[in-house]
């Protein structure tokens, strides 16, 4: 029970959850890169005798290439080359074959380069489709690398703007009046912070930031709000029952107002942005229940117990460690 209480802790941190993508990206784009692509193309689009399949391709520049695949089908086989006009560039006719079980015919073709790629016969586009390769995954981490930095350094502002009116609400007194008037739903929520405690005061502005819909004012509290519960937190590397609560309640995110949806709807010239709130009420809803039961059933379970890895830690500290 202890070594499969530890699996879990550990498969579930969110460092190894990130490093197991991280790295299932990586295999996926170095398998793209060796192995070649399948096209189904439906037997209907073509006709006995000589076809031309033509391969559009666009690359991450930008750049737009053609390439021509003579495929001749009869009844028994199938055959292609590559065309007269496709050039090498880097793409290679593999093979063609007959699926009995989709009636189609497979094209087997590779391409050095990536980017988005359409195959037609004809006028009629029969397939369409992305090259993925180990450029790719360099090309995607640069750029949520620089997205991640223009995101965190908005919210910098954002954080000094909020956190500095939450320090004039904490020394008016206005963050722990309305901490009393819903301190009963903060004590049912996280009963293990003490009444006085200034998590009590961020918790608070976090809650309400997120049902009124202002996403991007809640953040800081949010922040704020884990890091005072981290103080609380006996084990360093183990989420305790409160900071799971906090953040199954901001992921479900119930909010009376999607200002940020209603925004995008709007940008996008919708007629109607407000007509998505009742459905989004009650969804809301729906995910926030759930959060909050699931955190409160799962937390009564010792494998996912703080305390239990503070005992299993105390036993691995007790034992005696065997001479070399």
């Amino acid at each position: 029970m202890k070594q499969l209480g530890a699996f879990f802790r550990y498969i579930l941190n969110i460092n190894t959850i990130w490093g197991l993508m991280i790295l299932t990206a990586f295999v996926a784009c170095v398998w793209q890169q060796f192995a070649p692509q399948k096209t189904y193309i439906p037997s209907s689009a073509l006709v006995a005798g000589d076809n031309l399949v033509v391969v559009s391709w666009k690359d991450k520049d930008g750049t737009s290439y053609e390439y021509g695949v003579n495929v001749n089908l009869d009844r028994s086989r199938v055959k292609a080359t590559a065309a007269d006009d496709a050039g090498n560039g880097g793409f290679d006719v593999r093979s063609a074959s007959l699926d009995a079980a989709s009636g189609s015919v497979v094209l087997v073709w590779k391409h050095e380069k990536q980017g988005p790629y359409t195959v037609r016969v004809g006028d009629k586009q029969v397939a369409a489709g992305r090259v993925r390769n180990v450029d790719t995954f360099t090309d995607a981490a640069l750029s949520y690398a620089e997205t991640g930095f223009k995101i965190a350094f908005g919210l910098v502002a954002i954080m000094v703007l909020f956190l500095g009116l939450m320090k004039v609400g904490e020394d008016a007194g206005i963050v722990q009046l309305v901490a009393k008037v819903f301190y009963p739903v903060i004590r049912f929520l996280f009963p293990q912070v003490p009444p006085n405690h200034p998590a009590n005061g961020a918790i608070l502005m976090n809650v309400t930031t997120t049902v009124l819909g202002l996403g991007n004012a809640a953040t800081p509290f949010g922040l704020k709000a884990m890091k005072e519960l981290q103080d609380l937190n006996p084990h360093p590397e183990v989420a305790s029952d409160s900071q799971v609560m906090l953040l199954g309640y901001n992921t479900a995110g119930f909010a009376l107002l999607p200002t940020t949806l209603i925004g995008v709807r709007k940008a996008a010239g919708c007629s109607d942005p407000l007509e998505i709130i009742g459905t989004c009420m009650l969804a809301g809803a729906v995910s926030t229940i759930t959060a909050i039961v699931m955190v409160k059933l799962l937390g009564k379970l010792p494998v996912f117990s703080v305390q239990t890895a503070l005992r299993e830690e105390a036993a691995v500290a007790d034992t005696p460690k065997e001479n070399a």
